[in-house]
């Protein structure tokens, strides 16, 4: 994916590129900003520190691929792939609240289906908090269905490309 540039409802113009081991502390908190609107049946107990860590190790290696939503020395949001981008396995979406509603989640969605397609994927996948009623909601009007549960309190969604 080479860097880009999109447009936000509110008007900000941001950058789509991918993650470096640098951003690590940005997705961090980040992601500990969002998940308190997941509903997670089991928290993130990880201190910063050691999640920081732990998402290094990510962007490190070779199964995780990560595309950032950036502006103005702020991180937006992201999505990250699990292994190859071809399976089309979303691991995580997040965006920071006071972006949300803004079209950053929907275009991640609309630049992963493309990422798969061209990688000779044919679907894309994602699990959900079961409580995470926002989540659903994002996902069903994108086009992903229910297809199963996982360890009680996931929800295991899938588009057919």
């Amino acid at each position: 994916m080479a860097e880009t540039t999109i447009t936000l409802k509110n008007k900000d113009v941001v950058t789509l590129r991918w993650a470096e081991v640098k951003d690590a502390a940005a997705i961090v908190k980040l992601e500990l900003e969002s998940a308190k609107y997941e509903n997670r049946a089991e928290p993130i107990n990880l201190p910063p520190e050691e999640f920081t860590k732990y998402w290094e190790e990510r962007l490190n290696g070779e199964n995780y691929k990560t595309v950032l939503v950036c502006g103005a020395n702020k991180l937006y949001g992201f999505l990250t792939f699990v292994n190859e981008i071809k399976l089309g396995q979303i691991l995580a979406l997040y965006i920071a609240p006071e972006y949300m509603r803004l079209g950053i989640g929907s275009n991640l969605m609309k630049i992963a289906e493309q990422m798969v397609l061209l990688k000779g994927g044919h679907s894309i996948e994602v699990d959900v908090e079961t409580k995470n009623s926002g989540g659903l909601i994002f996902y069903e009007n994108l086009g992903l269905k229910r297809i199963g549960y996982i360890n009680d309190h996931l929800i295991k969604m899938k588009k057919e490309l």
